[in-house]
């Protein structure tokens, strides 16, 4: 199975202070279209977006505070074998999306893992 990092996300109170701290490191930041939800502001490097998402308190929100995109080889494979993971939840099975097959498992601490098929 090859395997490649497409994304990671960061849920904050905080938005302004993060994308202070994360541009001196050196992410150039654009604001992102969020038809539901908080702002988002995204930045790409080497091929990995990377993204911190606004809410009011990430303890207490229903979206996870940490969220990473995976690229995998076989999508329907990868989700079965996740599904029987102890404390994995499949919150979306393999899906054909605008930009591609998406699936999204949460892992069994509740990290939010969206899997992506290559092609």
């Amino acid at each position: 199975m090859s395997l490649l990092i497409t994304s990671i996300t960061i849920t904050t109170p905080h938005l302004q202070d993060m994308l202070g701290f994360y541009r001196i490191i050196g992410f150039q930041f654009r604001a992102a279209k969020v038809e539901k939800g908080s702002e988002i502001y995204k930045a790409h490097h080497n091929g990995v977006e990377f993204s911190l998402y606004k809410t009011a308190n990430p303890l207490k929100s229903q979206i996870p505070s940490l969220q990473l995109g995976f690229l995998v080889t076989n999508l329907d494979a990868t989700v079965e074998q996740l599904k029987n993971v102890p404390g994995a939840t499949c919150i979306l099975d393999p899906t054909e999306m605008p930009d591609g097959k998406k699936a999204i498992i949460l892992d069994p601490d509740g990290h939010s893992i969206e899997l992506a098929e290559k092609v």
